[in-house]
């Protein structure tokens, strides 16, 4: 008894690192008691995933962009926009789709997701949001044109294209529709978005980051994918369905914090 009770007043109470960095370091520790597997590469998913998250957590309070103002809004974007994508995420997984790594995710499995995953669908938001919200405070090219909704909705129609010709291929035909979907539900909540300058340059910072993350994930690897799910076109180790499915992700989520950020007049 004397052991936890010192653990947790050196973990929790003692600990000297101060705001975000020291919830990460919280999080880690936690992640890694409760699924009771302590041996750091099973964790090499959830720590990857809380890097990512370090630099814009600990930046959410500069004076300038002052990013944790607009948390109802990246709130409602991450649990609406996560929650479609998990479930998607937990129905493949079933399928077949793709799979996890033990050795790098830990077996402890939630709705046949690992820790690592679930946390992906809180951290991507908040970066990617955080990365829209530095470009718009420091460079201010977030002009749309919202009188060109409609071509918006028009360059959906290559995406659904694409479903017929790879009905058999799973993922493929997923993240082709998604990417489709993205941009008929812009069209309406986010009109004229593609005509940002800011929307298309935290989506390519995005990419550069989801190129390094995604690279070390699939490089290990974390995941395995079904060759009867994928077309095997790779970027690196990284699957082409891999940039769409991401395109899909990233911009409905922009999407949908954009348009609870007018509402709520963030």
């Amino acid at each position: 008894m004397y052991f936890f009770g010192d653990f947790w007043n050196l973990i929790f109470c003692d600990f000297d690192a101060e705001g975000p960095f020291s919830l990460l370091f919280s999080l880690t520790l936690m992640s890694i008691l409760w699924t009771g597997e302590v041996t750091l590469k099973k964790h090499t998913y959830t720590l990857i995933s809380l890097f990512v998250l370090a630099g814009p957590l600990a930046m959410s309070f500069d004076s300038k962009v002052y990013f944790i103002q607009y948390l109802p809004a990246i709130l409602v974007a991450t649990l609406t926009v996560g929650a479609l994508y998990i479930l998607w995420d937990t129905i493949v997984t079933r399928q077949g789709h793709w799979w996890f790594n033990d050795e790098f995710v830990g077996s402890v499995r939630i709705l046949h997701l690992p820790v690592g995953e679930w946390l992906f669908f809180l951290v991507v938001p908040y970066a990617t949001i955080f990365i829209f919200e530095v470009v718009e405070a420091y460079f201010g090219h977030g002009v749309p044109q919202p009188e060109l909704w409609w071509v918006q909705a028009l360059l959906a129609l290559p995406f659904f294209g694409l479903i017929f010709p790879f009905r058999q291929r799973g993922y493929t035909r997923l993240s082709a529709g998604s990417a489709g979907v993205f941009l008929v539900v812009s069209a309406f909540l986010a009109p004229g978005i593609l005509w940002s300058v800011s929307f298309w340059q935290a989506i390519g910072l995005s990419f550069v980051a989801f190129g390094l993350v995604n690279g070390i994930y699939t490089a290990l690897p974390t995941i395995f994918y079904s060759p009867q799910a994928t077309t095997g076109v790779r970027v690196g180790p990284i699957p082409a369905e891999d940039f769409l499915y991401n395109l899909s992700y990233i911009g409905l989520t922009f999407t949908v914090y954009l348009f609870t950020k007018g509402l709520l007049g963030l």
